[in-house]
Protein backbone atom coordinates (compact mmCIF):
# COMPACT_ATOMS: atom_id res chain seq x y z
CA UNK A 1 0.00 0.00 0.00
CA UNK A 2 1.28 3.46 -0.88
CA UNK A 3 2.01 6.19 1.67
CA UNK A 4 -1.07 8.09 0.45
CA UNK A 5 -3.23 5.03 1.01
CA UNK A 6 -1.88 4.48 4.53
CA UNK A 7 -2.46 8.12 5.42
CA UNK A 8 -5.98 7.94 4.01
CA UNK A 9 -6.83 4.84 6.05
CA UNK A 10 -5.34 6.40 9.17
CA UNK A 11 -7.43 9.55 8.64
CA UNK A 12 -10.60 7.49 8.08
CA UNK A 13 -9.89 5.47 11.22
CA UNK A 14 -9.44 8.65 13.28
CA UNK A 15 -12.70 10.05 11.88
CA UNK A 16 -14.66 6.90 12.76
CA UNK A 17 -13.20 6.81 16.28
CA UNK A 18 -14.00 10.48 16.87
CA UNK A 19 -17.52 10.07 15.47
CA UNK A 20 -18.23 7.14 17.77
CA UNK A 21 -16.79 9.03 20.71
CA UNK A 22 -19.03 12.06 20.12
CA UNK A 23 -22.17 9.96 19.67
CA UNK A 24 -21.37 7.97 22.82
CA UNK A 25 -20.98 11.12 24.93
CA UNK A 26 -24.20 12.73 23.69
CA UNK A 27 -26.30 9.60 24.14
CA UNK A 28 -24.85 8.90 27.60
CA UNK A 29 -25.65 12.45 28.79
CA UNK A 30 -29.18 12.22 27.42
CA UNK A 31 -29.83 8.86 29.12
CA UNK A 32 -28.42 10.02 32.47
CA UNK A 33 -30.51 13.21 32.37
CA UNK A 34 -33.66 11.18 31.68
CA UNK A 35 -32.76 8.78 34.49
CA UNK A 36 -32.76 11.62 37.04
CA UNK A 37 -36.21 12.78 35.91
CA UNK A 38 -35.50 15.40 33.23
CA UNK A 39 -37.89 14.27 30.52
CA UNK A 40 -40.20 17.25 29.83
CA UNK A 41 -38.84 18.95 27.84
CA UNK A 42 -36.31 16.38 26.54
CA UNK A 43 -32.86 17.01 28.06
CA UNK A 44 -31.17 18.04 24.83
CA UNK A 45 -29.05 20.64 26.64
CA UNK A 46 -27.32 17.83 28.53
CA UNK A 47 -26.47 16.05 25.28
CA UNK A 48 -25.32 19.32 23.69
CA UNK A 49 -23.10 20.12 26.67
CA UNK A 50 -21.47 16.69 26.52
CA UNK A 51 -20.69 17.29 22.86
CA UNK A 52 -19.22 20.75 23.43
CA UNK A 53 -17.06 20.08 26.49
CA UNK A 54 -15.21 17.09 25.04
CA UNK A 55 -11.79 18.12 23.71
CA UNK A 56 -8.82 16.31 22.25
CA UNK A 57 -7.25 15.68 25.67
CA UNK A 58 -8.66 14.80 29.06
CA UNK A 59 -7.15 17.84 30.79
CA UNK A 60 -8.65 20.22 28.23
CA UNK A 61 -12.01 18.42 28.54
CA UNK A 62 -12.02 19.04 32.28
CA UNK A 63 -11.19 22.72 31.81
CA UNK A 64 -13.83 23.05 29.10
CA UNK A 65 -16.46 21.44 31.35
CA UNK A 66 -15.74 23.81 34.22
CA UNK A 67 -15.80 26.83 31.93
CA UNK A 68 -19.12 25.86 30.38
CA UNK A 69 -20.79 25.24 33.76
CA UNK A 70 -19.58 28.63 35.00
CA UNK A 71 -20.83 30.30 31.82
CA UNK A 72 -24.31 28.79 32.15
CA UNK A 73 -24.62 29.54 35.88
CA UNK A 74 -23.48 33.12 35.32
CA UNK A 75 -25.89 33.61 32.40
CA UNK A 76 -28.84 32.20 34.34
CA UNK A 77 -28.05 34.33 37.39
CA UNK A 78 -27.85 37.50 35.32
CA UNK A 79 -31.11 36.67 33.50
CA UNK A 80 -33.03 36.00 36.70
CA UNK A 81 -31.66 39.19 38.25
CA UNK A 82 -32.65 41.34 35.29
CA UNK A 83 -36.16 39.86 35.11
CA UNK A 84 -36.78 40.49 38.78
CA UNK A 85 -35.44 44.08 38.70
CA UNK A 86 -36.12 45.71 35.32
CA UNK A 87 -38.03 43.20 33.24
CA UNK A 88 -37.41 42.48 29.57
CA UNK A 89 -37.30 45.21 26.93
CA UNK A 90 -34.90 46.39 24.24
CA UNK A 91 -32.58 48.44 26.47
CA UNK A 92 -32.47 45.89 29.30
CA UNK A 93 -31.59 43.20 26.73
CA UNK A 94 -28.66 45.31 25.53
CA UNK A 95 -27.45 45.86 29.07
CA UNK A 96 -27.83 42.13 29.81
CA UNK A 97 -25.74 41.12 26.79
CA UNK A 98 -23.02 43.66 27.64
CA UNK A 99 -22.93 42.60 31.29
CA UNK A 100 -22.78 38.93 30.28
CA UNK A 101 -19.81 39.44 27.95
CA UNK A 102 -17.90 41.58 30.44
CA UNK A 103 -18.53 39.07 33.24
CA UNK A 104 -17.39 36.20 31.02
CA UNK A 105 -14.18 38.04 30.16
CA UNK A 106 -13.49 38.71 33.81
CA UNK A 107 -13.85 34.98 34.57
CA UNK A 108 -11.76 34.12 31.49
CA UNK A 109 -14.24 31.65 30.08
CA UNK A 110 -12.34 31.35 26.81
CA UNK A 111 -14.30 29.68 23.99
CA UNK A 112 -17.40 29.49 26.23
CA UNK A 113 -17.60 33.26 26.67
CA UNK A 114 -20.66 33.64 24.44
CA UNK A 115 -22.44 30.91 26.38
CA UNK A 116 -23.10 33.52 29.11
CA UNK A 117 -25.32 35.85 27.01
CA UNK A 118 -26.78 32.86 25.13
CA UNK A 119 -27.88 31.19 28.36
CA UNK A 120 -29.26 34.47 29.66
CA UNK A 121 -31.32 35.13 26.54
CA UNK A 122 -32.58 31.54 26.29
CA UNK A 123 -33.75 31.63 29.89
CA UNK A 124 -35.52 34.95 29.29
CA UNK A 125 -37.08 33.80 26.00
CA UNK A 126 -38.38 30.50 27.33
CA UNK A 127 -39.08 31.38 30.90
CA UNK A 128 -40.23 34.99 30.88
CA UNK A 129 -43.88 34.06 31.09
CA UNK A 130 -43.57 30.70 32.84
CA UNK A 131 -40.94 31.63 35.40
CA UNK A 132 -37.29 32.35 34.64
CA UNK A 133 -36.12 30.75 37.89
CA UNK A 134 -37.43 27.27 37.08
CA UNK A 135 -36.17 27.46 33.50
CA UNK A 136 -32.75 28.62 34.67
CA UNK A 137 -32.45 25.88 37.27
CA UNK A 138 -33.35 23.26 34.68
CA UNK A 139 -30.69 24.55 32.32
CA UNK A 140 -28.07 24.55 35.06
CA UNK A 141 -28.93 20.97 36.04
CA UNK A 142 -28.77 19.76 32.45
CA UNK A 143 -25.46 21.54 31.92
CA UNK A 144 -24.00 19.99 35.06
CA UNK A 145 -25.14 16.54 33.95
CA UNK A 146 -23.77 16.98 30.42
CA UNK A 147 -20.42 18.30 31.63
CA UNK A 148 -20.08 15.59 34.27
CA UNK A 149 -20.97 12.81 31.83
CA UNK A 150 -18.60 14.23 29.20
CA UNK A 151 -15.72 14.23 31.68
CA UNK A 152 -16.51 10.90 33.36
CA UNK A 153 -17.01 9.01 30.11
CA UNK A 154 -13.63 10.26 28.91
CA UNK A 155 -12.09 9.23 32.22
CA UNK A 156 -13.52 5.73 31.80
CA UNK A 157 -12.61 5.64 28.08
CA UNK A 158 -9.67 8.05 27.89
CA UNK A 159 -8.54 9.42 24.53
CA UNK A 160 -5.32 8.15 23.07
CA UNK A 161 -2.05 9.78 24.02
CA UNK A 162 -1.09 11.95 21.07
CA UNK A 163 2.63 11.25 21.25
CA UNK A 164 2.55 9.10 18.13
CA UNK A 165 0.89 11.92 16.18
CA UNK A 166 3.59 14.33 17.39
CA UNK A 167 6.32 11.96 16.27
CA UNK A 168 4.71 11.69 12.85
CA UNK A 169 4.51 15.49 12.65
CA UNK A 170 8.24 15.81 13.34
CA UNK A 171 9.02 13.11 10.75
CA UNK A 172 6.80 14.87 8.19
CA UNK A 173 8.61 18.15 8.83
CA UNK A 174 11.94 16.40 8.29
CA UNK A 175 10.57 14.89 5.08
CA UNK A 176 9.60 18.34 3.78
CA UNK A 177 13.11 19.64 4.42
CA UNK A 178 14.64 16.58 2.74
CA UNK A 179 12.34 16.94 -0.30
CA UNK A 180 13.50 20.53 -0.81
CA UNK A 181 17.13 19.45 -0.61
CA UNK A 182 16.55 16.62 -3.09
CA UNK A 183 14.81 18.99 -5.50
CA UNK A 184 17.72 21.44 -5.38
CA UNK A 185 20.33 18.66 -5.63
CA UNK A 186 18.62 17.14 -8.68
CA UNK A 187 18.44 20.50 -10.44
CA UNK A 188 22.08 21.32 -9.67
CA UNK A 189 23.25 17.95 -10.97
CA UNK A 190 21.30 18.44 -14.21
CA UNK A 191 22.76 21.80 -15.18
CA UNK A 192 23.37 25.45 -14.27
CA UNK A 193 20.93 26.91 -11.76
CA UNK A 194 18.48 29.47 -13.12
CA UNK A 195 17.62 32.50 -10.96
CA UNK A 196 13.91 31.63 -10.86
CA UNK A 197 14.73 28.14 -9.53
CA UNK A 198 16.94 29.57 -6.80
CA UNK A 199 14.21 32.08 -5.90
CA UNK A 200 11.64 29.29 -5.60
CA UNK A 201 13.94 27.27 -3.33
CA UNK A 202 14.47 30.31 -1.13
CA UNK A 203 10.71 30.87 -0.84
CA UNK A 204 10.17 27.18 -0.04
CA UNK A 205 12.81 27.39 2.70
CA UNK A 206 11.01 30.38 4.19
CA UNK A 207 7.73 28.44 4.17
CA UNK A 208 9.43 25.58 5.98
CA UNK A 209 10.42 27.97 8.76
CA UNK A 210 6.76 28.89 9.17
CA UNK A 211 5.75 25.22 9.47
CA UNK A 212 7.76 24.76 12.67
CA UNK A 213 5.15 26.42 14.98
CA UNK A 214 2.52 23.96 13.70
CA UNK A 215 4.73 21.03 14.67
CA UNK A 216 5.41 22.72 18.00
CA UNK A 217 1.65 22.83 18.67
CA UNK A 218 1.45 19.10 17.95
CA UNK A 219 4.17 18.53 20.56
CA UNK A 220 2.31 20.70 23.08
CA UNK A 221 -0.88 18.69 22.48
CA UNK A 222 1.05 15.46 22.97
CA UNK A 223 2.36 16.70 26.30
CA UNK A 224 -1.10 17.83 27.41
CA UNK A 225 -2.68 14.52 26.36
CA UNK A 226 -0.69 12.74 29.09
CA UNK A 227 -2.19 14.77 31.92
CA UNK A 228 -4.81 12.91 33.97
CA UNK A 229 -4.77 10.17 31.32
CA UNK A 230 -4.52 6.61 32.65
CA UNK A 231 -3.39 5.44 29.21
CA UNK A 232 -0.18 7.41 29.74
CA UNK A 233 0.73 5.32 32.82
CA UNK A 234 3.71 3.13 32.07
CA UNK A 235 4.49 4.80 28.76
CA UNK A 236 7.81 6.63 28.48
CA UNK A 237 7.87 10.41 28.30
CA UNK A 238 9.50 11.26 25.00
CA UNK A 239 8.47 14.90 24.68
CA UNK A 240 12.03 15.97 25.47
CA UNK A 241 13.51 14.06 22.55
CA UNK A 242 10.70 15.29 20.30
CA UNK A 243 11.33 18.88 21.34
CA UNK A 244 15.08 18.55 20.81
CA UNK A 245 14.48 16.92 17.44
CA UNK A 246 12.16 19.72 16.33
CA UNK A 247 14.65 22.38 17.44
CA UNK A 248 17.45 20.65 15.51
CA UNK A 249 15.32 20.49 12.37
CA UNK A 250 14.20 24.09 12.77
CA UNK A 251 17.80 25.29 13.10
CA UNK A 252 18.73 23.29 10.01
CA UNK A 253 15.85 24.78 8.01
CA UNK A 254 16.92 28.30 9.02
CA UNK A 255 20.42 27.62 7.76
CA UNK A 256 18.95 26.37 4.47
CA UNK A 257 17.34 29.75 3.98
CA UNK A 258 20.83 31.29 4.15
CA UNK A 259 22.13 28.65 1.75
CA UNK A 260 19.51 29.25 -0.91
CA UNK A 261 19.94 33.01 -0.59
CA UNK A 262 23.61 32.41 -1.42
CA UNK A 263 22.59 30.17 -4.34
CA UNK A 264 20.42 32.98 -5.69
CA UNK A 265 23.24 35.50 -5.31
CA UNK A 266 25.65 33.07 -6.97
CA UNK A 267 23.55 32.96 -10.14
CA UNK A 268 24.72 36.51 -10.87
CA UNK A 269 28.44 35.61 -10.63
CA UNK A 270 30.50 34.75 -13.69
CA UNK A 271 33.20 32.34 -12.50
CA UNK A 272 35.35 30.03 -14.56
CA UNK A 273 32.92 27.70 -16.37
CA UNK A 274 34.83 24.49 -15.63
CA UNK A 275 35.25 25.43 -11.97
CA UNK A 276 31.57 26.44 -11.66
CA UNK A 277 30.53 23.02 -12.96
CA UNK A 278 32.77 21.27 -10.43
CA UNK A 279 31.34 23.33 -7.59
CA UNK A 280 27.78 22.74 -8.79
CA UNK A 281 28.23 18.96 -8.91
CA UNK A 282 29.95 18.94 -5.51
CA UNK A 283 27.15 21.02 -4.02
CA UNK A 284 24.53 18.71 -5.55
CA UNK A 285 26.20 15.71 -3.94
CA UNK A 286 26.39 17.46 -0.56
CA UNK A 287 22.73 18.51 -0.71
CA UNK A 288 21.71 14.97 -1.62
CA UNK A 289 23.54 13.58 1.39
CA UNK A 290 22.08 16.32 3.61
CA UNK A 291 18.64 15.17 2.49
CA UNK A 292 19.48 11.59 3.46
CA UNK A 293 20.64 12.74 6.89
CA UNK A 294 17.52 14.85 7.52
CA UNK A 295 15.11 12.15 6.35
CA UNK A 296 16.85 9.48 8.42
CA UNK A 297 16.84 11.77 11.45
CA UNK A 298 13.07 12.27 11.12
CA UNK A 299 12.49 8.53 10.73
CA UNK A 300 14.58 7.89 13.83
CA UNK A 301 12.50 10.34 15.89
CA UNK A 302 9.27 8.72 14.66
CA UNK A 303 10.53 5.18 15.29
CA UNK A 304 11.57 6.13 18.81
CA UNK A 305 7.91 7.00 19.49
CA UNK A 306 6.21 4.15 17.64
CA UNK A 307 8.64 1.42 18.74
CA UNK A 308 9.71 2.15 22.35
CA UNK A 309 13.12 0.93 23.35
CA UNK A 310 16.62 1.67 22.20
CA UNK A 311 16.30 3.22 18.72
CA UNK A 312 18.54 1.93 15.95
CA UNK A 313 20.88 4.82 15.24
CA UNK A 314 23.11 2.91 12.82
CA UNK A 315 21.45 4.28 9.67
CA UNK A 316 21.68 7.89 10.89
CA UNK A 317 25.28 7.37 11.97
CA UNK A 318 26.14 6.01 8.52
CA UNK A 319 24.44 8.96 6.80
CA UNK A 320 26.30 11.44 9.01
CA UNK A 321 29.62 9.69 8.34
CA UNK A 322 28.98 9.82 4.60
CA UNK A 323 28.20 13.54 4.78
CA UNK A 324 31.35 14.22 6.85
CA UNK A 325 33.50 12.22 4.42
CA UNK A 326 32.19 14.00 1.34
CA UNK A 327 32.44 17.38 3.04
CA UNK A 328 36.13 16.76 3.74
CA UNK A 329 36.67 15.72 0.12
CA UNK A 330 35.18 18.85 -1.42
CA UNK A 331 36.63 21.35 1.07
CA UNK A 332 39.82 21.72 -0.95
CA UNK A 333 37.83 22.39 -4.11
CA UNK A 334 35.50 24.89 -2.45
CA UNK A 335 38.04 26.91 -0.45
CA UNK A 336 41.61 26.07 -1.33
CA UNK A 337 41.30 26.21 -5.11
CA UNK A 338 42.62 29.61 -6.37
CA UNK A 339 39.66 29.87 -8.75
CA UNK A 340 37.29 30.23 -5.78
CA UNK A 341 38.63 33.78 -5.22
CA UNK A 342 37.37 34.81 -8.66
CA UNK A 343 33.77 33.71 -8.05
CA UNK A 344 31.51 31.62 -5.81
CA UNK A 345 33.62 32.27 -2.69
CA UNK A 346 30.58 33.30 -0.64
CA UNK A 347 28.52 30.35 -1.82
CA UNK A 348 31.33 27.89 -1.09
CA UNK A 349 31.77 29.23 2.45
CA UNK A 350 28.04 29.17 3.16
CA UNK A 351 27.70 25.61 1.82
CA UNK A 352 30.41 24.29 4.13
CA UNK A 353 29.02 26.25 7.08
CA UNK A 354 25.52 24.86 6.53
CA UNK A 355 26.94 21.35 6.24
CA UNK A 356 28.81 21.75 9.53
CA UNK A 357 25.67 23.14 11.17
CA UNK A 358 23.61 20.17 10.06
CA UNK A 359 26.27 17.71 11.22
CA UNK A 360 26.26 19.34 14.65
CA UNK A 361 22.47 19.66 14.96
CA UNK A 362 21.42 16.17 13.83
CA UNK A 363 24.09 14.05 15.55
CA UNK A 364 21.86 12.43 18.19
CA UNK A 365 24.70 10.26 19.49
CA UNK A 366 26.76 13.34 20.33
CA UNK A 367 23.73 15.02 21.90
CA UNK A 368 23.10 11.97 24.08
CA UNK A 369 26.74 12.00 25.21
CA UNK A 370 26.56 15.70 26.09
CA UNK A 371 23.30 15.17 28.00
CA UNK A 372 24.97 12.36 29.92
CA UNK A 373 27.96 14.55 30.79
CA UNK A 374 25.64 17.35 31.85
CA UNK A 375 23.64 14.94 33.99
CA UNK A 376 26.82 13.63 35.61
CA UNK A 377 27.97 17.18 36.37
CA UNK A 378 24.62 18.12 37.89
CA UNK A 379 24.56 14.96 39.99
CA UNK A 380 28.13 15.63 41.14
CA UNK A 381 27.19 19.17 42.22
CA UNK A 382 24.17 17.86 44.10
CA UNK A 383 26.27 15.25 45.90
CA UNK A 384 28.86 17.89 46.83
CA UNK A 385 26.15 20.22 48.15
CA UNK A 386 24.63 17.40 50.21
CA UNK A 387 28.04 16.48 51.63
CA UNK A 388 28.70 20.10 52.55
CA UNK A 389 25.31 20.32 54.25
CA UNK A 390 26.03 17.16 56.26
CA UNK A 391 29.45 18.50 57.24
CA UNK A 392 27.89 21.78 58.40
CA UNK A 393 25.25 19.97 60.44
CA UNK A 394 27.88 17.70 62.01
CA UNK A 395 30.12 20.64 62.87
CA UNK A 396 27.27 22.57 64.48
CA UNK A 397 26.31 19.48 66.48
CA UNK A 398 29.84 19.07 67.83
CA UNK A 399 30.29 22.73 68.77
CA UNK A 400 26.88 22.98 70.34
CA UNK A 401 24.36 25.72 69.71
CA UNK A 402 25.63 28.13 72.40
CA UNK A 403 29.27 27.78 71.42
CA UNK A 404 28.29 28.32 67.80
CA UNK A 405 26.53 31.55 68.75
CA UNK A 406 29.63 32.72 70.66
CA UNK A 407 31.81 32.10 67.64
CA UNK A 408 29.42 34.08 65.48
Amino acid sequence: MTAWGRRGLAGLRRFVVELGRRCRDAVAAFVVAQAVGLSDPPPLVAALTALLVVQATLASTLVSGVQRVLAVVLGVALAVGFVSVVGLNWWSLGILVAASIVSGQILRLGPHLLEVPISAMLVLGVGYLGGAESTGIGRIVETLIGAAVGVLVNVAFPPAVRTRFAGQAVAKYAGEIASLLVEAATAMAAGPVEPHDAQRWLEDARRLNRHAPQVDRALAEADESRRLNVRAIGTPKVERSLREGLEALEHSSVSLRTLFRSVLDGTHDQPDAAYAEQVRLAAAALLSEMAAVVRTFGDLIRDEIEEPGAPDEAELTAALDALRHHRAQVEALLLDDPRSRVGLWDFNSVLLTVTDRMLAELDVVEHARLRGELGDAVRARLRAAAALERLRDTTVGRIGPHEHEDQD
